[in-house]
């Protein structure tokens, strides 16, 4: 048996057994004529040529692309959503070191994609050229025109707009410019309304939450702790949830991603709910700061500590993270109780 296949079988047992949900639906029907099989390597009808604007000009693709690159941090879940293995797929520092989160494993077909290490620094130009890509997507990362001007010299390159800033992209956007850009933007606008619906059905059913506030934090090597703006990547699927930030944090970010907190202002933390990205990292450490222990949102339990494959998919919102990390989050804040 192909090893790569048997992990592959083995893992998607796994997060199916782990989440407790699929989620019905998400075009895997082969009968119809949007699902991928039926349009791999064409796209959908009229989808080409077509042109992207983006940061740094625009890019026109002129046919359906056969060998995707995925550099952008999520852009290849958002590729797998759609019934696409990319030949290149980006590494995060996390839980994986192939850049396949397990939440994504039942989606990989055909062959291993190539992992791209450092992908949020300094990546190496030459495994992406190795790689032999006909259209590169790096949508979710920090690419300055150097870089852009290095990649595009390898394939069309596809960025995100011009408006928009680094690692604060709305996960529809993200979707729907990536499915665009490889002739399947009626499939990826369905998976975005399809994910939508299940935020908004896990919101209705869970009233509770509206007007709670919550606010998501990690450690970082530098000791300090990060608070993450409503708006950043982490923290959409709990503003999306009906959570707001904590009144002391409300004013602080300024259009930043995040905020840094030292250890004798964490009072600015107490909240209805505390999300601690990837805790089990930093619990040793946290737990000896009496300023963090005595914080009213630590003592009464509502801490909701992430592991660090949750911590991984929060960071990256797209169509197949969001299904993965609702169900964990959303049990997790329930099992916490409610705030006194």
């Amino acid at each position: 048996m192909n090893p790569v296949l048997s992990r592959r079988a083995m893992l998607s047992v796994t997060f199916a057994t782990a989440t407790g949900f699929v989620l019905a639906g998400c075009g895997q029907n082969s009968s119809d004529p949007a699902s991928p099989d039926a349009n791999r390597g064409e796209g959908e009808p009229n989808a080409f040529p077509v042109t992207i604007d983006h940061k740094f000009g625009s890019t026109t693709i002129d046919r359906a692309p056969q060998r995707i690159a995925a550099v952008g941090i999520g852009d290849a879940d958002v590729l797998l959503s759609l019934g696409l293995t990319p030949v290149l797929v980006p590494v995060w520092k996390g839980s994986t070191d192939d850049g396949i989160g397990v939440w994504a494993d039942s989606s990989v077909t055909g062959a291993e994609p190539t992992p791209l290490a450092n992908a949020t620094t300094e990546f190496d130009i030459e495994t992406i050229l190795a790689s032999a890509p006909d259209v590169i997507i790096a949508v979710n990362n920090a690419i300055d025109e150097e870089l852009y001007a290095q990649l595009s010299a390898i394939a069309p390159t596809v960025l995100h707009a011009a408006d928009q800033t680094d690692w604060v992209l709305p996960w529809q956007e993200v979707t729907t410019r990536i499915g665009t850009a490889v002739g399947l933007a009626a499939r990826a606008g369905e998976d975005v309304r399809e994910i939508e619906e299940l935020i908004v059905r896990t919101r209705t059913e869970n009233p509770q939450f509206e007007g709670k506030t919550a606010v998501l934090v990690i450690r970082w090597s530098d000791g300090m702790l990060r608070a993450f703006s409503p708006e950043a990547a982490r923290s959409q699927l709990l503003t999306q949830l009906g959570f707001a930030a904590p009144a002391g944090l409300r004013d602080r970010f300024a259009g930043k991603l995040n905020y840094e907190i030292a250890a004798e202002n964490y009072d600015i933390l107490e909240c209805d709910y505390l999300v601690f990205d990837n805790y089990d990292k930093s619990r040793a450490d946290m737990e000896a700061q009496a300023t963090f222990t005595s914080l009213e949102v630590v003592e009464s339990g509502r801490l909701i500590a992430l592991d660090p494959i949750v911590s991984d998919a929060v960071s990256m919102p797209n169509p197949l993270t969001i299904p993965f990390v609702l169900d964990d989050l959303v049990a997790k804040i329930n099992a916490a109780g409610a705030p006194r």
